[in-house]
């Protein structure tokens, strides 16, 4: 897909006039798809109805870091990938369209012409990339290169059986002797391949969550039985903002950190702001990384580092970010007081060592 030309950003003030209608916009636009299409609501019931609200306003989770930041590409590619999801589920898609036509009506008539404009331009962009069938997005792609052990090991984890994902993983460790290695290029691939088979509905929410259950487990018992390099003297602390439960690739970013040398501290997803603000002052970390896994996120991530700054002054850690969002639309890091080292565990490690206390 062609990137889209960039759009004035909204500030600061245009942005919270945006939020404040939040609820409003999802009503408006639920009542007016009901009335435009009764036969997919009465095929669907009441339990269509609210996911038509949730995906009303998913809608404008990723509609507002692409105000903020004027970059409407990852709007785009989610609509395509919604467009994809609902297809493989039976459910019509001709409602989709709509919902922007809907949405575009309502700010037009809520807002301000110089707010309103622009959100107009970017949903009027995802009309024409919804009709142009535009193929979507392959969030597995680009990703490291698969080995050998990845596809078994798919297989076994989506099966539930720990014994054959246990064993496909310690004949990659042995194999390559490096357990960031086989992270990056068995465990990432393959929840790539089964993040993209619920995509496709051939896979179940829970048969993910069992995946991604057992590979934390697997990889937490491979840590402890390898060994790190020396301590390098560089002190790190690994986090997801509240809102960001997804923390496994963070995990493998902590453990490739921690192998290379550096004492790290791995807080997990969902961390309160507060709580991280207070364990960077106790701990005092050269490097905190954090990591957004979606575009809705960024404006946590955004919070996080000014409240940072606010709290920690010319003593605040370099701020490394990362995660899916990242991967696939690097310009974003550009608009943070932040960097981004790569779409791996392994790239990340390597960058990091130029952020090494001298």
């Amino acid at each position: 897909m062609p990137a889209m030309t960039p759009v004035a950003p909204l500030d600061a003030e245009q942005l919270n006039a945006f939020a404040a209608l939040r609820e409003a916009a999802v009503a408006h636009a639920l009542k007016a798809s009901e009335a435009a299409h009764p036969e997919v609501f009465a095929r669907f019931g009441a339990r269509g109805r609210a996911a038509c609200a949730d995906d009303l306003a998913y809608h404008l989770d990723f509609l507002a870091p692409a105000l903020e930041s004027g970059q409407p590409d990852a709007f785009l590619h989610y609509l395509a990938w919604l467009a994809q999801v609902l297809r493989s589920r039976g459910v019509p898609t001709a409602s989709l369209p709509d919902s922007l036509r809907h949405l575009d009506d309502f700010y037009r008539r809520t807002l301000p012409a110089s707010i309103a404009d622009t959100i107009s331009q970017i949903l009027t962009a995802g009309l024409a990339h919804l009709a142009s069938d535009a193929e979507p997005p392959a969030y597995d792609h680009p990703g490291p290169a698969p080995w050998e052990e990845t596809d078994p090991f798919r297989d076994a984890i989506l099966k539930g059986e720990r014994r054959t994902a246990q064993r496909c993983f310690d004949d990659a460790l042995n194999r390559s002797a490096t357990l960031i290695g086989s992270e990056v290029h068995v465990i990432q691939p393959a929840l790539y391949g089964i993040g993209r088979a619920w995509q496709e509905n051939r896979v179940t929410v829970a048969q993910e969550h069992l995946a991604t259950a057992m590979s934390h487990s697997l990889m937490a018992r491979a840590f402890g039985l390898v060994l790190p390099a020396d301590d390098n003297g560089g002190r790190a602390i690994f986090a997801c903002m509240t809102g960001n439960h997804h923390d496994l690739g963070l995990r493998m970013v902590s453990d490739a950190f921690e192998m290379d040398g550096w004492q790290t501290q791995f807080l997990g997803g969902n961390t309160p702001l507060p709580a991280l603000l207070s364990q960077c002052t106790a701990y005092a970390p050269h490097v905190l990384c954090l990591s957004a896994s979606l575009p809705q996120h960024l404006r946590m991530l955004k919070e996080t580092l000014a409240a940072l700054r606010r709290q920690l002054g010319d003593a605040s850690p370099r701020v490394v970010v990362g995660g899916l969002v990242f991967n696939h639309f690097p310009a974003l890091a550009n608009t943070l007081d932040a960097q981004w080292l790569g779409p791996t565990a392994e790239d990340a490690a390597i960058g990091a060592r130029q952020l090494l206390p001298r």
